[in-house]
């Protein structure tokens, strides 16, 4: 099994695309879960936020 990119407390950026449309802004990461294909998802919180969202590792970026 891989280790996470990103780690429990580390702040990040959601990349945009096309497919993929998550309010802009830097969010922390709460959680990380392994995906059965290989790499990760992580649960990460908005500060203003009140709920936590579940993305793919891929459109993550280290702030």
């Amino acid at each position: 099994m891989t280790t996470p990119t990103f780690a429990i407390g580390q702040t990040v950026m959601v990349a945009q695309s096309k497919t993929h449309r998550q309010p802009e802004g830097v969010y922390r990461v709460v959680g990380a879960m392994p995906r059965d294909n290989g790499g990760y998802q992580y649960r990460i919180k908005g500060d203003l936020e009140k709920y936590e969202r579940v993305i793919d590792e891929r459109h993550l970026a280290a702030e």
